[in-house]
This record gives structure tokens, sequence and C-alpha cells, in this order.
């Protein structure tokens, strides 16, 4: 993930760190409460955090459908413009 993440944020000149839930297994996404603990892995779900820490997005996608990342872009147009 380490990687796909890198290349996201460069090919959209992002300046910021993100997050995918790996080790230990489902611990941010617990956290969250989009873990899937009858398939034992997380949902597909999507958050932004402002910069107090509170969320200030998320969308959780249906079972099998990658959720893209045009909601997390508008989300943070918004953020930057407040």
């Amino acid at each position: 993930m380490v990687w796909c993440h890198l290349a996201f944020a460069e090919n959209r000149k992002l300046h910021f760190p993100l997050l995918a839930d790996f080790e230990p297994k489902g611990a941010v996404s617990k956290a969250y409460g989009v873990y899937d603990e009858e398939v034992g892995e997380s949902k597909r779900a999507l958050f932004v955090i402002d910069k107090e820490g509170k969320i200030a997005w998320s969308y959780l996608s249906p079972v099998a459908v990658n959720p893209g990342a045009d909601g997390i872009l508008d989300a943070l147009e918004k953020l930057s413009k407040k």
C-alpha cells in the first residue's frame, strides 16, 4: 500500500500523510468502526481528518465497489477554503 499512496500523493500533489490500516491488523479501522469482524478485514471506508483531528468527511463504500478519490478531493478543497 505504501507505494500506491506515494504515487497517488505525488500525482495529486498532496502534502500530507495518507494512512492504510495494515499492522497491527485492523487497529485503525476498528477505532473508526469500519472493521468487519466476520470477514477479518477493513471495509472500504474513506476519511478526511481536519487539523483538529476530527473527521471532516467520511464515506463507507458498498462491498466490492472501489470508492475512488473524488469525494476525498472535494472534501479537501472545501477544507482548504475554510
